[in-house]
């Protein structure tokens, strides 16, 4: 929110960001630093649930795929796409709080790219542990955000349990600061077990050794407009789950996913056609 009024305790300004709610200084964090916090409201019966949870699906893949050849890749700490396995996962990503940041950023028409378990061990490397955008390789910026990280704190986000850092302010250049100013800037951002650290996806950031004797475990979260392909496409992992829920569909990207022949890309312009002449609010 813009007030072009005059303001107290600044000097020659006459246009300044207005905060009135929670949401809206959340909003302005992210804009102007890259990150904020936004608490979760699970309690420790539940985060203790999703802990397990998220265990036994990094247990499961490991099985799939092989423990030698996940390390082989650099993913032996990573449980990718837990929703397709575990429908608990999907409360973390439908959160409604975290929802209605990303959407103030993005618009309404938002869509989950991806969701993967991370899992920081104790005083192990981790190929998250280097400098890196959410939408890694890209040295440009955009006048609005096209992407949003949202990382669920299992457990909890300090120093000593390798809190993801971040260069505050690094989504709005194109290149990777110099090293001397990379060292100087860089911020850990500390976060209660159970709280959502929200920040834009082209923000450079990384995770922190930890140097306790717990792994600590997170999942990450990547939202986008729908014109960013998905890491894993979900509509082809849930099988048709959730796809006869209009807010699921869109989010999980059933609706943006590609059409795979003229007849479907028409057969799905035919349903959108109807929905928005039957309904005044399409």
């Amino acid at each position: 929110m813009l007030d072009r009024q005059k303001t107290s305790g600044v000097y020659g300004v006459t246009e300044r960001d207005i905060a009135k709610e929670a949401i809206d200084l959340d909003v302005e964090r992210i804009r102007r630093v890259g990150c904020t916090v936004v608490a979760g409201g699970f309690t420790d019966a539940e985060m203790d649930d999703f802990s397990i949870r998220l265990d036994a699906v990094l247990e499961q893949q490991v099985q799939e795929f092989g423990a030698d050849r996940l390390e082989a890749i650099g993913d032996h700490q990573t449980a990718r796409c837990p929703l397709a396995y575990d429908e608990a996962f999907l409360r973390l990503a439908a959160h409604a709080g975290v929802l209605a940041v990303v959407r103030r950023l993005l618009g309404e028409y938002v869509v989950l790219m991806q969701q993967n378990g991370v899992f920081n061990a104790p005083s192990q490397d981790h190929t998250q542990r280097a400098y890196h955008r959410d939408l890694p390789y890209q040295h440009w910026v955009s006048s609005e955000p096209l992407a949003i990280s949202a990382l669920f704190c299992l457990d909890p986000f300090r120093v000593q349990t390798g809190a993801t850092t971040i260069l505050p302010g690094s989504h709005q250049f194109e290149r990777f600061p110099s090293e001397r100013l990379a060292a100087e800037i860089d911020m850990p951002v500390e976060a209660d077990r159970g709280s959502f650290i929200v920040f834009d996806s082209m923000l450079f950031h990384r995770a922190g050794v930890n140097r306790t004797e717990r792994v600590r475990r997170a999942v990450n979260h990547v939202y986008t407009i729908p014109l960013i392909a998905q890491q894993i496409s979900l509509p082809a992992a849930l099988g048709g789950r959730y796809s006869d829920d209009p807010d699921l569909a869109r989010l999980l990207g059933y609706d943006s996913a590609p059409a795979s022949s003229a007849t479907d890309w028409r057969d799905r312009r035919l349903r959108r056609t109807r929905v928005s002449t039957s309904d005044p609010s399409c």
